[in-house]
């Protein structure tokens, strides 16, 4: 087959292209090998499996990795897989038998060639390629020269492997490179470069005579058959970390257990809550719960999984383990999941996952009458283990790669329930104006909220805890909210709000009964007694009897309540006033507890007598 090249051919453009996975080094001495790999270091080289994943619900996890090999001369066995983050202190290798000296990480330089069939991206290139074949070339003046390429008038020269030859010869380009490496196999390739040669001359034999050309007079080139690849040498130069573990014994199969605690991997708990009713009317709810699991640490490959209920005390958790030889922990499920990690820190003390105030509240004799044991249907092999103060779950087998996310079942559970109506109030007064005028004008006061809440009471009579998570409240297909369950142990139980009742709506109204003057003097100051009546009504528009609990809080001192009012008296609290011109030690502040059953069309009327000072 003939083939023809018009006009000159342009080579690829070739910047000088470098592959870097950017590692922050702590000092270690770089281990340079010149020597090639032998049969004992294939020997002496680990063979690391993932044995299993603990889970913590604040992203991090603990990794468990079998490991085995053949010490070699020197009793070494070394591994590459170095975990790109690990916290100070959880790295640990810990031996089967045998002793083991040491374990030191650090820095091993390689180079390695392979030969690929690159295109040709020029005409020299061409030429070279087709070296001792016959050819007929077009010269500037249009004549044409027939004859055999003799011999390339040029040098060999190495340059940095270019994004266009990489995409020819299948590997990946420069921004694709770092994420096609192995998390766990963290290896920077300082420099790739590829052979060639540079000239612009040839010598082609002709009839009469060998003939020397420039390689820039070609202006069209017939070759029969002609070649248009060239075999290249690519030789990589890498840097790649090591972990290195002397043993005693040489020539010795040792089997270790390797063990450290990093962030990237969290899980998430959430809820399905459906409110149902069981025979002989009684309601039930049957609840889902499952694991919502974030990967962004290292591949998980059929591996099995625990979720911890609870979140471990690891005082360094901020600091990075020198064995992984970097300067910052790699947070990897951070940066690629900022508003979920910003949910859950170390002490569970974000807003998302605190009850809010007035809607969870314990009652003993309830914790003490919760009934029979509820059976708990767990997936097939699926089973939740105690430890310590921690409460595990141990998940199937899984696999799940960086970047991926995953949903498991945990468990699905009927448990009984009641709904409770609530009713929370806060006086917040504006001390500005409370100071006796003669006037008669009442203190100026506001409430935070007016509104009876649906809650729904949640019995756990199982032997599993529930850990707190969002939850999907439905009846049937209906979805009611979605709310927040909070941690609740066994035997024990939990609130959610479901919505706000239209049908039980309350009002409140407050009386000043008299005041005092100059009743109490307090740092140089004197203070006046206002006594205070608070009357609250709430009617039950509902076509059935409710449970109903009330809650009012306030800045002073309550005195007496009617209906069997639980009075709880504790120091001043800031939140309860606005402009609170007093003595923090003057006032204190006071929450009434009110419960009561109430039928369908009936009013509940309590009255809570109460006082504060005022400073004059």
């Amino acid at each position: 087959m003939n083939c023809t090249i018009g006009q000159p051919l342009h080579a690829f453009s070739r910047p000088a292209s470098t592959l870097v996975i950017l590692l922050l080094t702590i000092g270690f001495a770089t281990i340079k090998v010149p020597r090639r790999a032998t049969a004992q270091d294939n020997q002496s080289e680990l063979k690391i499996t993932t044995e299993r994943v603990i889970i913590f619900k604040d992203g991090y996890c603990l990794i468990l990795k079998r490991a085995i090999g053949v010490t070699d001369e020197n009793g070494d066995l070394f591994t590459n897989q170095v975990p790109d983050s690990a916290v100070l202190g959880s790295f640990w290798a810990t031996p089967k038998d045998g002793r083991l000296i040491n374990m030191t990480a650090g820095w091993r330089e390689s180079e390695k060639e392979v030969v690929r069939e690159l295109s040709c991206a020029s005409t020299i290139e061409i030429l070279e390629a087709n070296l001792g074949k016959t050819c007929s070339l077009q010269l500037p003046d249009k004549s044409l020269l027939q004859g055999k390429i003799a011999k390339m008038l040029t040098l060999p020269t190495k340059t940095p492997l270019s994004d266009p030859q990489r995409i020819a010869i299948g590997m990946p380009v420069a921004a694709v490179r770092p994420q096609q490496l192995s998390s766990s196999v963290l290896t920077s390739v300082r420099s790739q470069t590829v052979t060639g040669n540079v000239g612009s001359q040839f010598v082609m034999e002709t009839e009469n005579g060998d003939v020397l050309l420039q390689v820039g007079d070609v202006k069209q080139l017939t070759i029969d058959d002609m070649k248009t690849t060239l075999s290249r040498t690519i030789k990589t130069s890498s840097r790649s970390k090591r972990l290195t573990f002397r043993f005693a014994e040489p020539g010795q199969r040792r089997e270790m257990l390797l063990m450290y605690f990093r962030p990237g991997v969290r899980w998430i708990p959430t809820y399905r809550v459906n409110l149902t009713t069981g025979e002989k009317q009684e309601k039930m709810a049957e609840i889902s719960l499952q694991a919502e699991i974030l990967n962004e640490a290292e591949d998980l490959i059929n591996m099995p999984v625990d979720t911890v209920v609870g979140v471990p005390n690891f005082r360094f958790r901020t600091n990075v383990s020198p064995l992984v030889l970097e300067q910052t922990l790699l947070t990897t499920l951070q940066s690629a999941a900022p508003n979920i990690m910003g949910q859950f820190r170390n002490d569970m003390s974000n807003s998302l996952y605190s009850q809010r105030s007035g809607e969870f509240r314990r009652d003993a004799a309830r914790a003490n009458a919760v009934g029979q044991g509820g059976t708990v249907a767990l997936p097939n092999e699926l089973t939740a283990t105690g430890a310590q103060d921690l409460f595990v779950y141990n998940l199937p087998p899984l696999t799940l790669r960086k970047g991926e996310r995953a949903a498991v079942p945990i468990l699905t559970t009927k448990v009984p329930y009641r709904d409770i109506y609530t009713w929370n109030l806060h006086l917040k007064r504006n001390d500005s104006s409370t100071a006796p005028s003669g006037s008669g004008v009442q203190s100026p006061l506001s409430l935070s909220q007016n509104k009876v809440w649906r809650q729904i009471e949640l019995l756990n009579n199982t032997d599993l805890p529930w850990t707190t998570g969002a939850a999907m409240i439905m009846q049937g297909r209906q979805p009611l909210s979605q709310e927040l369950l909070t941690y609740t142990s066994p035997k024990d139980y939990s609130r959610v709000p479901v919505t706000v009742s239209m049908d039980t709506r309350g009002s409140f109204e407050e009386t000043e009964t008299r005041r005092e003057l100059k009743a109490l003097r307090w740092s140089s100051s004197d203070y006046a007694k206002i006594y205070q009546k608070a009357s609250l009504d709430l009617c039950n528009n509902k076509a059935e009897t409710i449970n109903v609990e009330i809650t009012l809080r306030l800045g002073g001192k309550a005195d007496a309540t009617s209906d069997d009012g639980n009075i709880t008296h504790t120091p001043y609290r800031a939140e309860d006033w606005e402009n609170y011109r007093g003595h923090p030690s003057v006032n204190n502040s006071s929450i009434v507890l009110w419960k009561k059953t109430l039928k369908a069309g009936e009013t509940f009327n309590p009255t809570v007598d109460y006082h504060f000072f005022t400073r004059h």
